[in-house]
This record gives C-alpha cells, structure tokens and sequence, in this order.
C-alpha cells in the first residue's frame, strides 16, 4: 500500500521516484546521486598480494543531460584490503615507510572518453566503487577489465 512522505496512507495514488537524472521536487534541481560497490575480489584466495596497475572502465553516459562545458563523469574508488577482516584502506602494521603509499583509497574521475586509467593500488583483497554526484549525469555499467599480477605474499 503507498505511503505519502508524512506516513499516510494514500489509497488509489500511484507514485513515481527517480524519473530522469535530477532531483526536481524542489525549486533548483539536485543532482540523484548513484552508487555502486563491488564485493571484494583477490588473486588465488588472496595468498598473494595483488597489484592493480591499470583499468579499463567501460562505462557509458547515455541519457546523460549534463549541461555544457562540461562532461558526464563518474568516480572510481579503488579500496585494498590488506588481509580479511581489516578495514579498506588501513596500511599493515607494520608499514615500510615511503613516499607513496599503494595500501590507501585511490579516487579516479572516469569521463566520457576515458579509456583506461593508470592506477598504483595494492592489497590481498580489494573492491571498487563507482560513484556520481553530478548533475544530468546517467550512466550504465558494463565489464571493466582490471589488469592486476601478484605482488608478494606479505
């Protein structure tokens, strides 16, 4: 049975949500933001590290409506997982010290014609997640490839 935002029932009313890309219940219209995230993926049930040097995103931005100069674009979040259990993006204990730390989040901007992205991400498990907060932004999910090799077991 629907329900109206105040929680009252309203019999014989059909309700829409999430038509087109923005939000227009209110005077400006906000972007909808969407998300998506992954389940963790490794290499050899995580015995080895693994180390993501490159992604492929296919993505498509049909039906976006972003308006001009600038283009539909998505973020893509790395997220390592340093053994099970532990929080994504928490380096081991303890760390080799060094000015680039690999175990961290990384946060890529995918636009329209991205077509691949050099990434520096290691973890014995890691996940993704693929985010818009743009407005007019529309977009469609298709295979990405992942190019990753193992990197030591510890």
């Amino acid at each position: 049975m629907p329900y109206s935002t105040a929680g009252l029932v309203v019999p014989n009313q059909v309700m829409y949500h999430e038509i087109g890309n923005d939000d227009f219940s209110t005077a400006t219209p906000v972007p909808i933001e969407a998300y998506i995230d992954s389940s963790d993926f490794d290499i050899g049930d995580g015995y080895n590290f693994g180390y993501i040097w490159r992604i492929l995103p296919d993505l498509t931005f049909d039906g976006s409506t972003t308006p001009p100069p600038d283009y539909p674009a998505v973020t893509m979040v790395c997220k390592p997982r340093q053994n099970s259990g532990t929080a994504y993006g928490v380096p081991d204990s303890p760390e080799v010290a060094s000015t680039q730390s690999y175990n961290t989040e990384r946060v890529y901007t995918v636009q329209q014609f991205t077509g691949q992205v050099y990434t520096r991400v290691r973890g014995r498990q890691m996940a993704f997640e693929i985010r818009s907060t743009g407005q007019g932004v529309a977009w469609q999910l298709g295979a990405p490839r992942i190019d990753i090799r193992p990197d030591g077991k510890r």
